[in-house]
């Protein structure tokens, strides 16, 4: 027979073991908010981080790859000219000049196989980019 102090005993476990599956995720989805000058004057501060940045949308551009998936890129800049990489996947409904809020995983550089090397990028991916307009 299972008593009372028995439930109570599994159901901390079953709540202990929750706790741990889940919480690194939650701290780990929230984003930096801050600049772009701010991650090109610290990029060591901020490579490998979740980021999140306001600025206009500038060279973008819609590509597929030899697969066939098909991905979408531009520059955020901000009030005064400095500007980030974009990189998401998917083709995001934006237009040059948009005011964006760009949410991702930023990188100081990138390597991209067999020859390309990226500098100062935020993937989106798994973030976001919202028009702010």
């Amino acid at each position: 027979m299972i008593t009372v102090r028995h439930n109570k005993v599994i159901l901390s476990v079953i709540l202990t073991l929750i706790c741990i599956c889940f919480i690194p995720k939650i701290v780990d989805a929230q984003a930096i908010k801050t600049s772009v000058s701010e991650i090109l004057s610290n990029p060591d501060q901020y490579d490998g981080k979740k980021v999140q940045v306001e600025g206009r949308s500038q060279s973008l551009k819609f590509n597929t790859s030899k697969k066939g998936n098909p991905s979408t890129t531009f520059m955020v800049v901000d009030s005064s000219n400095n500007a980030l990489n974009v990189f998401t996947s998917g083709t995001l409904p934006i237009n040059r000049g948009d005011s964006v809020t760009v949410t991702g995983r930023y990188q100081k550089v990138k390597h991209v196989p067999p020859k390309y090397t990226l500098y100062n990028e935020i993937d989106a991916s798994e973030g976001s980019v919202k028009v702010t307009k």
